[in-house]
């Protein structure tokens, strides 16, 4: 029995039941995932494959490898193209700035708004946590006819990225991503709590939740974590793993409610049904 095979199931609870559980088998197949053409993701360092490095004397070394990210991984499985609209260190406050507004960042400056896409994945909050900035309430904070007007706080500029994607791509699909985090903590759940609400205020807004069905694999001390990581980040085999991750994630969604889903061919075009 291979390393891989003993990762899953991993679910916390009395049952494994691929029905109930996304993530009881993950799988290397995209499934339905491929029935998005045009992906965009946005996020932090993990959503940037990125990789620590050491010098001679020890010194860490950050770098953005976007051909390893999971989610250039995940177009490769699928066999279409995407762009990484993320970077290190990257938060949802910042994330407006750098890539939405006067777009300013280490992947050639690229401008979220130039290039519309059928779906997204949005994954931050890392370092928003890390920063301690305010969680806030998305139902207080999100202005949901002018996003200008939403609060400073995670979950206004949060939920200002998505109101952002949307009004390039309204009828896009987008997946969110909570936190598993390395330990148990209430700062991580409550950030994860906001990410949740998200998608009972926005149509076509799902939830990968990893910090409910993977958590237990990114404890410290895993061997999930000894193998797939080095240092802070995920190595190659990390990324590819995620990806899989992610697109079983997808397919589950997209065959738990696949109405959903039925005009995904027409997002971009001016056609439906």
């Amino acid at each position: 029995m291979t390393f891989f095979s003993l990762l899953t199931p991993f679910i916390q609870g009395e049952t494994i039941d691929n029905t109930l559980n996304p993530l009881a088998h993950v799988s290397s197949n995209p499934g339905f995932c491929s029935i998005f053409h045009s992906w965009g993701f946005i996020g932090d360092s993990l959503a940037s494959g990125e990789h620590e490095s050491r010098d001679k004397n020890g010194k860490k070394g950050y770098h953005d490898f976007y051909d390893y990210s999971w989610g250039q991984r995940m177009c490769a499985a699928m066999g279409v193209k995407g762009d990484n609209y993320s970077q290190g260190g990257e938060t949802a406050k910042g994330w407006i700035s750098h890539f939405w507004d006067q777009p300013s960042n280490r992947n050639h400056n690229i401008d979220a708004k130039a290039s519309p896409k059928q779906a997204y994945i949005i994954a931050l909050g890392v370092n928003d946590q890390n920063q301690k900035v305010a969680v806030g309430d998305p139902e207080k904070d999100i202005c949901k006819d002018d996003f200008n007007k939403n609060a400073d706080t995670y979950s206004g500029n949060y939920g200002g990225i998505i109101q952002r994607v949307r009004s390039i791509s309204p009828d896009s699909k987008i997946f969110l991503v909570t936190n598993p985090g390395r330990k148990e903590d209430k700062a991580t759940e409550n950030y994860n709590q906001a990410i949740r609400k998200m998608a009972t205020l926005f149509d076509g807004v799902y939830i990968i939740d990893l910090a409910k069905y993977a958590a237990p694999l990114y404890k410290e001390g895993t061997e999930f974590r000894k193998k797939l990581f080095l240092g802070g980040h995920m190595n190659a085999m990390g990324y590819e793993y995620t990806a899989w991750m992610f697109m079983t994630y997808i397919n589950w969604i997209i065959e738990q409610q696949p109405e959903d889903f039925q005009q995904v061919g027409f997002i971009g075009t001016p056609y439906k049904y």
